[in-house]
This record gives structure tokens, sequence and C-alpha cells, in this order.
């Protein structure tokens, strides 16, 4: 038992600029295949809202289980001499054939005039549990032989790496997306192949966590608990913004070419709030941080889903806009909180990775629930068709002041505890 818990670790630090690089560019596949497949799959294959929650619900329930047992199958691979590196390469070999599928689908079926939506679940499904495993492992080689001001400056740059790689994608899509969408899969396939060549330059095997447990106060411990409960929180509200943006945009009759354009606006506030929270650490060990990015996450939630409707088609947008420029920011402060918190309290351990990937997976999962439970309440005539949204809109902000509540009692426990 022992030896199965036992990590792998190198005596080398792998180079920042060889983990960021990667991140840059295999983030370009999240913004393509999660943030971006919504858009893709309503115009290239009529997906409505209904078939994009359900495509989101997929990613997550792939994702969860992924990233939870990575650090396991490491450790078995390990045993066998297999390294976390040569791990790393094979995941993003596969994630990069895996684009090609839909093309080359296309090209079989050319004479049909039917297209197949199969391929698009296909990546969905695939794609998914590759990245649920990918990323703890980049996370692990990111903490790993760094700690305090290193660390802190190592996290924030990687914040600020994979969150512009995802807005550059969305602009990028923007002039694609109605007629060439194959294209932005095709090389999204060629972007992750040629990572494999970054993979090589990687250390074997993480190095160890420097840990200095009298420099890391009482209370990063009790953040910590808070944020991971919070982590969940703010992906839940991503992943039922992002299915239901498609739709949303065509209701205010926005053109197809700057639906992602606009898409991109929440992901940019939140590369400039990665980038403040990375030059300025003076939030660090401080509860109003946390708090102020939940409170106005949820504030911008429910003004991005009840203002815009029923404002004129102008200000609609403008005030759509606003709401984004809010749900970035408080998305930002929680997510760069919460890795900062989980690899300096925790280890450079793919399991602390893993930790914090399942814990976005839960949240990726519970938003497309409460969409498709406002869809399907409409559908069944329980409610108005145009209520659907307020069940969604319910559904999600209980869901996380009811976790919030939970999380801020248990800090509560172990600060009165001391713990």
């Amino acid at each position: 038992m022992a030896q199965d818990t036992a990590p792998i670790l190198a005596s080398r630090t792998t180079p920042l600029w060889a983990v960021l690089s990667y991140t840059f560019l295999c983030s370009i596949g999240s913004g393509i295949v999660y943030a971006g497949v919504f858009f893709l799959a309503k115009y290239q294959y009529g997906f409505n809202e209904a078939d994009n929650f359900a495509l989101g619900l997929l990613y997550g329930l792939t994702y969860i289980p992924a990233a939870l047992s990575v650090g396991s199958v490491l450790r078995r691979l390990g045993r066998a001499g297999i390294a976390p590196r040569t791990l790393l390469g094979i995941v993003t070999t596969l994630m990069g054939t895996i684009c090609f599928v839909p093309w080359i689908i296309e090209l079989l079926s050319s004479h049909s005039s039917h297209r197949a939506t199969w391929p698009i679940w296909a990546i969905v499904a695939i794609y998914g549990p590759l990245s649920g495993a990918m990323w703890p492992i980049v996370e692990s080689f990111l903490a790993g032989g760094r700690s305090e001001g290193e660390l802190r400056s190592a996290t924030g740059r990687f914040n600020v790496t994979w969150s512009s790689a995802i807005v550059l994608t969305l602009l990028a899509m923007a002039p694609l997306l109605e007629k060439h969408a194959m294209l932005l899969l095709n090389a999204l396939g060629v972007v992750h192949l040629a990572c494999v060549g970054i993979v090589a330059c990687f250390q074997k095997s993480p190095a160890a966590h420097e840990h200095h447990e009298h420099a890391r106060p009482v209370i990063y411990k009790q953040l910590l608990t808070f944020l991971r409960l919070l982590l969940p929180v703010s992906f839940m509200f991503i992943s039922t913004i992002s299915p239901y943006m498609p739709s949303a945009l065509e209701r205010m009759q926005i053109d197809a070419s700057w639906q992602t354009a606009i898409a991109a606006v929440w992901p940019a506030a939140r590369v400039a709030m990665f980038f403040t929270l990375e030059r300025w650490h003076g939030w660090h060990g401080k509860w109003t941080t946390p708090i102020i990015g939940a409170l106005l996450l949820i504030a911008a939630f429910v003004f991005l889903i009840l203002v815009p409707p029923i404002a004129p088609a102008g200000l609609g947008l403008a005030l759509f806009l606003l709401g984004l420029i809010g749900f970035g920011i408080g998305v930002g402060i929680i997510y760069a909180a919460a890795l900062y918190y989980a690899v300096e309290v925790g280890s450079s351990g793919v399991d602390a990775g893993g930790t914090h990937e399942a814990l976005i997976g839960i949240g990726y999962t519970a938003g497309p629930i409460c969409g498709l439970a406002g869809l399907g309440a409409a559908s069944a005539g329980l409610v108005a068709k145009e209520s659907a949204n307020l069940v969604m809109l319910g559904l999600v902000v209980a869901a996380a002041l009811g976790a919030g509540t939970f999380a801020l009692a248990k800090a509560a426990r172990m600060k009165r505890s001391g713990t």
C-alpha cells in the first residue's frame, strides 16, 4: 500500500518556459472544444439549446473520473517504468488525433446530404477525459520544485497563459465559424501534435514540492477548504453560461460572425484579473478576496440572465457586455485563489491537481443539469416556455448559495478549532 501511494518525483524542476508554452498551445483546445464547441455545434450541426446543455453535461461527466484517477494510473505506470512525461505525450497525441475525426467522416460521407452529428459527440466524449487527465499532470510539473514567491509567480503566469489563449482562440474563431468550422478542428489537431515536441523538454517526472511549513499560515488551509467548495460553483456558472450563450446572442440578433468575439469578453476580463492578481500579492491570506469574487459572480450571472432580454436591442447588448465583464472578474478571482492555495498547501503531486480539476469537472456537470432542468420543466408544461431561464437561474443561484454557506460554515469551524 505504501508503494502505491508513493509519489513519482524528479530532482530537477521542469523549465517554466516549457510548461507555459505547452499550456498556451493546449489551451487553444479548451477554447475550441469547450468554450467554442457550442457555437460550432449550433452552426455546423444545428444543435439547439438543450443539445448544447447535453453536450456540456457529457464533457463534465467524462472529465471528473479522469481527473480523479490520473494520479493512481501514474503510480501504476511508474512501477512499470513509464514516467508522467510519457503519459502526457500519449494523451497529447490522442487529443490531436481525435480532432481530425469530423473532417474524415465528412469526407467519407460527402455524397450524403445528411450531416451526421455523432462526430461532435465523439470528440467531446473522448477529449473530455483526456483533458481531465492532462491538466493535473501539467499542474504537477508547474508546481514541482517551486514554493513561496517562485510558486506565486509561476501560478500567476500559468493562469494568464491559459486564459489568454482561450480569448485569442475565440476571437480567431469568429470569422471562420459559419463556413470553416472543420478547419478549426483540424488546426487544433495540428497544434496538439506539435505540443508533443514541447513535452520532450519536460523532466521525466515532476520535481518534489518544497514545503516550508513556517511560511504558510494556518489561514491558507482554511481558505483552501473554502475555495475547494467555491471552485465547482464558479465552473457551474461557466458551464451554464457557455451553452446558453449562442441562443442568447441569437435572440439579441447578433450576427454569427460576431458571436464568439462577444463570448470572448468574459474570458478577457478573467485574463485581466489573473494578471492583476499575479502582479499584486496583497490578496494572499485574505477572506475578502474569495467572498468578493463569489458575490460578484452571482450578481453578474443574475444580471446576464435577467436584464438583457427585457432591454431594447442596442442597450441589451451593452448590458450583456457589462455583465460578461463582471462575470469574468468574479471567475478570475475564484480560480486564481483556488489554484494558488491548492498547490501551496497541497503538493506538486498529480493528486493535488487531480482534486483541483475534478472539482472543476463537478462544476462542468452541474451547470448543464440546471439548464436541462429549466428546459425540461418548460417542455413538460410545468412552467411557461419563456420561464425556462428563470428555473435555470433559480437552481444555479440556489446551489451556489447553498455551497457557499456550507463552505463558510466549514471554514469557520476550522478557524475556531485552529486547524
